[in-house]
């Protein structure tokens, strides 16, 4: 469905932030998939460029340039569409040349996000979306804690840490191994590191994968540099 205020890319000047507080605490990569997510609803679109600016204007503590708070960094943008892929997040797919595409997960997480944030709305108070209903939200919560620990089980036994752990040589180099595990970077804040680490645990114990506890565990013990302050 398209919104009379947003027909074209260069109507996304006209998008309002979001009150800073509401995302503080979100990652880069979940904010850009609520961006991604909107350009589909508006039918725009889902160029680097657009998405750049959609998340400067959307949430500009996160993805305005340092020093030049009127532009956005576009920089920043497309380092969280890199964390967002399949070998990441799994949120989304495609590139700066052929553009981005959420795919089912992703779109969870944006409609779950937009019940958090509300939709978009203009400068002058136009409401640019709807929110996903309540009742979506919780079969879709209801359905996703029965396959996902099973599919994050995947992803771990898939990642080259694992493969190294099980060859027995795992070493205090593979720092960006388990960067990559996690989805994240070194600017990553440690409580979202904490936090990610927290949930691959729950999901092994829920899956009953003590291979993975194990592998979890002397991650932690391996490299404690990545979960303190």
């Amino acid at each position: 469905m398209a919104y009379t205020a947003i027909r074209h890319e260069q109507d996304l000047v006209k998008v309002a932030p979001k009150d800073p507080n509401s995302y503080a605490d979100v990652p880069l990569a979940l904010l850009t998939a609520f961006s991604l997510y909107w350009l589909h609803q508006w039918e725009l679109r889902r160029t680097i460029e657009a998405i750049a600016v959609l998340n400067w204007r959307l949430f500009p503590t996160k993805f305005s340039m340092v020093g030049f708070a009127q532009f956005p960094d576009a920089f920043r943008t497309n380092r969280s569409l890199l964390q967002g892929q399949p070998k990441y997040r799994n949120l989304l797919t495609g590139s700066a040349g052929q553009g981005f595409s959420l795919n089912e997960r992703g779109i969870e997480i944006a409609r779950d996000l937009t019940a958090t944030l509300g939709p978009p709305a203009t400068v002058e108070g136009i409401i640019l979306g709807e929110t996903p209903p309540v009742e979506a939200r919780v079969e879709r919560e209801k359905r996703n804690r029965s396959i996902e620990p099973a599919h994050e089980m995947d992803r771990v036994r898939a990642s080259k840490l694992f493969d190294k752990w099980k060859l027995g040589s795992m070493s205090d180099r593979d720092l960006i191994h388990v960067h990559a595990m996690l989805g994240i970077f070194d600017h990553t804040p440690v409580k979202q590191r904490r936090k990610l680490m927290r949930d691959l645990e729950s999901n092994a114990t829920d899956a009953h994968d003590d291979e993975v506890l194990k592998f979890l565990s002397d991650v932690r013990r391996s490299f404690p540099e990545v979960f303190v302050s």
